[in-house]
């Protein structure tokens, strides 16, 4: 047989061999990683699912699911599998009657990498360790602001003045309600962790808010290295971000650290002013006392709860309070309703105080409703599994990924009537009273890895929402009367309003 003879007849044995191999990877691809699985989309070789994300957000390509393989099926992200949770029931007895068994956080590079291999509270593994942490942060967060209901609404209202001041300027003119709205949360944020208060165009704060929004970006679509681990050793550009944000907020960090150990060396009996103080504190006294607890909480520890705080408190509030914004302006009965019982129970001669939330019903119902109706974590942050285990009648193993779809049970239409419009009623009794829990309400998640901060956010919300709305009224420009601004359109790790323009009138 001549050599071309050779080449010719070997070609078809060739293309054999490959279509063998790409067979046997495909098979392999689609091998569920235990018996009894739960049922899902066939995925893609290396890539899994993932094509499925991309025309249609995660959450809504959920519920699409859902229809086909229930409440409960599994979905390959790169090389993770996930199982995906689509209802109230399923989340609740997955996250409270098997609470620990689902109570642990997926290995995930880029949260790996921010956690300093898993120091911190959010996304930490859970073990005796991180509850012992999580237990002195909930402590400080009661002992210094949700516990004292004065210092904390003394906290929110030191800033409104740099808002209204604001407000108070722009007249006629169209603007971003998100400038303004962004910057005071971050002042906020900075005095409840470091005691500080900035001028709202402080280059500090400024720079703060340029960091959060460059870091939030990064983590929102997430690191190649997240869903393919063989990349993490490969110098990408989201990996080079992320470690010289991650750099940059710990300067930031330890440099306040030091500055609050020398003002406790220098007043030694001072009261804590701010979290971080509070934690500092107590790791000074475990130390006096000889804690064996005392690896708990080193400076590390603390470094990365400031940085959960500053992450979750920032991004979270601002967009709940731009959906606000946007919905109320969208429906200006509902504002005008809002602001008719804000004038009935306060008035306008005094500030809201928390105290006020028993007369608020439909205002308090309205706040429930933009972060029902905007699920701002749509997806939450991931579960995993810490154990092998059998739930919904399926084997789970170890480690695998857990969904919920916070969206889907917020917009499943056997717990609500009407789900895709915004309704404040949804929250309300027959005699217009506040439902004080919610069947398929779950902004924060629940069970142990429910938000810390969660009675912390719904103050600071319900305070400035209610400030804002007693002061001030919200509008869309002129030509944009027909343009929706509370579109749902979410296809980031946060669920962020398209960014819209609004004028703005002080209420007499």
């Amino acid at each position: 047989m001549s050599e071309e003879e050779g080449i010719i007849f070997g070609f078809p044995a060739f293309i054999g061999i490959v279509l063998l191999v790409a067979t046997y990877f495909w098979h392999w691809s689609q091998r569920r990683p235990a018996v009894n699985f739960p049922p899902g989309p066939r995925g893609w070789p290396i890539i899994g699912n993932m094509l499925e994300f991309a025309n249609l957000a995660p959450h809504l390509a959920f519920i699409q699911m859902a229809e086909k393989y229930g409440n409960i099926f599994s979905v390959k992200i790169g090389s993770n599998w996930a199982v995906v949770l689509n209802s109230a029931e399923f989340i609740k007895e997955a996250f409270i009657k098997n609470a620990v068994e689902f109570a642990g956080r997926p290995k995930i590079y880029s949260t790996y990498l921010l956690s300093e291999g898993g120091q911190d509270i959010s996304f930490g593994p859970y073990n005796p360790k991180w509850k012992l942490h999580r237990k002195l942060v909930h402590t400080a967060f009661r002992n210094f602001a949700t516990g004292n209901n004065s210092r904390f609404e003394n906290l929110i209202f030191s800033m409104t003045p740099k808002v209204a001041e604001i407000l108070d300027k722009k007249g006629t003119e169209a603007f971003d309600p998100k400038d303004v709205v962004s910057m005071a949360i971050y002042n906020f944020i900075a005095q409840l962790t470091f005691g500080k208060q900035y001028e709202f165009d402080d280059p500090e704060l400024v720079s703060w808010r340029k960091w959060s929004e460059e870091f939030s970006e990064v983590i929102g679509i997430g690191l190649v290295a997240d869903f393919f681990p063989i990349l993490r050793h490969l110098p990408t550009r989201g990996v080079a971000a992320l470690k010289r944000l991650s750099a940059q907020f710990t300067a930031i960090v330890e440099r306040e650290i030091e500055n609050h150990k020398e003002i406790m060396t220098l007043q030694p009996v001072a009261e804590p002013k701010d979290i971080l103080g509070t934690l500092l504190q107590t790791r000074q006294d475990m130390i006096d006392q000889g804690d064996k607890d005392i690896s708990i909480i080193s400076e590390v520890h603390i470094r990365l709860t400031i940085l959960d705080i500053c992450m979750a408190g920032t991004d979270a509030s601002i967009f709940t309070m731009c959906w606000a914004i946007a919905c109320l302006v969208d429906h200006p009965e509902v504002q005008e309703k809002v602001q008719q019982e804000i004038d009935r129970a306060i008035g306008k001669d005094r500030l809201p105080q928390l105290d006020d939330r028993g007369s608020l019903p439909y205002t308090e119902s309205t706040l429930c409703e933009v972060m029902r109706y905007s699920s701002v974590a749509p997806l939450a942050l991931p579960h995993a599994t810490t154990e092998d285990v059998t739930f919904g009648g399926f084997f789970i193993p170890e480690g695998t990924w857990v969904i919920p779809n916070l969206y889907g049970v917020h917009h499943d239409k056997t717990l609500w009537v009407d789900p895709e419009n915004f309704r404040p009623e949804h929250f309300l009794d027959e005699s217009g009273q506040l439902r004080e829990h919610q069947e398929g309400f779950l902004p924060f998640s629940i069970g142990h890895r429910v938000c810390v901060g969660e009675n912390l956010a719904r103050a600071e919300l319900f305070l400035i929402f209610t400030w804002l709305f007693q002061n001030y009224s919200f509008a869309k420009p002129s030509g944009m009367e027909d343009k929706s601004y509370s579109k749902l359109d979410v296809t980031t790790i946060f669920a962020v309003p398209d960014p819209f323009e609004v004028t703005v009138i002080k209420r007499r």
